[in-house]
């Protein structure tokens, strides 16, 4: 199933701010998923501090494993999403 993940935090709770911030491979580890979570696409527009992703599971459960640290920075909406291209093919319309 495909989810599109919306993740923000303010500049108040930017890593980025810290004097002792994480190292930038450990913050943005996320975008490789991992064996639940396939990461389709990831995005980010860093002057908003907000990141965007389509990714895909099977459960929700997983989605909020791999992104609970940006959780506890800011807010995350995960929304469940179809493939409208696969859609138009699968319906033969595409084309036409």
């Amino acid at each position: 199933m495909l989810f599109q993940v919306i993740a923000s935090h303010s500049w108040e709770t930017c890593e980025g701010n810290s004097n002792e911030p994480s190292p930038m491979s450990e913050r943005q580890r996320w975008v490789e998923g991992n064996e639940k979570v396939k990461v389709i696409g990831a995005w980010g527009n860093h002057l908003r501090h907000t990141h965007f992703a389509v990714v895909e599971a099977n459960d929700y459960d997983a989605i909020h494993e791999l992104l609970r640290p940006q959780g506890l920075k800011g807010t995350v909406e995960v929304l469940p999403v179809g493939d409208l291209i696969s859609t138009r093919k699968t319906s033969g319309n595409w084309g036409k």
